[in-house]
């Protein structure tokens, strides 16, 4: 963070990755509160159970991507900006 405040370049490089991880996050967040209302209510309900199994996959299959995203913001921008604007 601190070298966005005098490097313009690094905010640029990480925001795309910083506002998936954020959205990753937050989503997570959700489900997690979704969970904990539907397990109470999951025996004998079809929608309660598919809450359930629906927020497993997230926590398992997509949450874990804010690992690599959270080393894609920290990398910062010296690879993304070493490119001369002719090579586009």
């Amino acid at each position: 963070m601190e070298a966005g405040m005098s490097n313009y370049d690094e905010i640029g490089a990480a925001s795309v990755d910083y506002l998936r991880l954020f959205g990753l996050v937050a989503l997570g967040f959700m489900w997690a509160r979704m969970a904990k209302i539907a397990l109470p209510k999951a025996e004998g309900s079809a929608f309660y159970t598919a809450k359930i199994g629906t927020a497993k996959f997230y926590m398992q299959r997509l949450l874990p991507q804010t690992g690599a995203l959270l080393a894609a913001v920290q990398s910062g921008s010296e690879t993304m900006m070493e490119f001369a604007a002719e090579a586009f």
